[in-house]
């Protein structure tokens, strides 16, 4: 990202370039050689340019190579004989963020071109998806002014304290569907832990029922076995229960006299 700013007193502020956490970031910064045999020194250097050299320099050419380097993390990428003297830093931190000086010395007293820009590093994009339980923005918020007539000021609070309020809302999210899950989980748990036991206990209960039926016959089965003959003739009539009564009529037998019958009666001497 770039941002346009007015130029400072001690050289020209090209401008702002902002770049992240663990990114690259490129300082533009070139001239046009004649030849090749017009090449000249330049310096890069953290900090407003001054009136000679560079403050804190971290890197420097003869023209033609780099001669002098703070860190491997400072390089020249493009094409140096041809002027293109722009500055790359390597993985970023927030610790390279300010003001860097690019001077192309040409021959002369006073005749140094002066570069300021100015690089603002953001922190990295945090995705909260992946890891809601942990503060990855480990960032604190930073006041990020740049020098001119004109300043303009920015601050990182309001990215942070957006991050914070997502992290706190999707982690209060992910307890609570946790918590609905483990209910569920609980629920269920129960029900089948209810089923479970009516299934054994009506197992049980079959069980005993059916042993006790088994004993039973097993009883019976035994006494009707350890009987006499007499006795189980006995047992038999015992268990008829229909009773037959006879009733027995005894006829009585009439006598009649025949009116019509003679009688004889002999008398000793007679005869009637």
């Amino acid at each position: 990202m770039f941002l346009f700013l007015s130029p400072s007193v001690n050289g020209s502020l090209k401008g702002a370039y902002v770049s992240q956490v663990g990114q690259n970031a490129d300082l533009p910064c070139t001239y046009s050689p004649a030849t090749t045999e017009n090449l000249v020194p330049v310096c890069w250097g953290k900090g407003p340019c001054p009136v000679f050299e560079c403050y804190s320099l971290v890197l420097r050419t003869d023209g033609r190579n780099v001669t002098y380097q703070t860190s491997s993390r400072y390089l020249l990428k493009r094409d140096l004989h041809k002027g293109d003297v722009t500055l790359t830093i390597k993985n970023v931190t927030l610790a390279d963020s300010g003001t860097y000086c690019c001077r192309i010395q040409f021959p002369g007293l006073m005749n140094d071109r002066k570069s300021n820009l100015e690089l603002i590093i953001k922190p990295a994009k945090v995705t909260p998806a992946w890891t809601p339980w942990r503060d990855i923005t480990t960032a604190f918020p930073r006041m990020l002014t740049t020098k001119g007539p004109v300043s303009e000021t920015r601050t990182l609070k309001t990215l942070h304290d957006k991050n914070q309020t997502e992290i706190s809302t999707l982690a209060t999210e992910l307890q609570d569907m946790g918590a609905t899950t483990r209910t569920g989980l609980y629920i269920g748990a129960g029900v089948f832990a209810g089923l479970a036991l009516i299934l054994i206990s009506g197992g049980l209960i079959l069980k005993w029922y059916s042993d006790r039926k088994e004993k039973i016959q097993n009883s019976s089965l035994i006494t009707l076995a350890n009987l006499s003959p007499s006795g189980l003739a006995n047992t038999a009539a015992e268990g008829m229960h229909p009773v037959e009564n006879i009733y027995i009529i005894e006829e009585n037998i009439y006598e009649v006299e025949d009116p019509y019958e003679c009688y004889c009666s002999v008398n000793s001497g007679h005869q009637s």
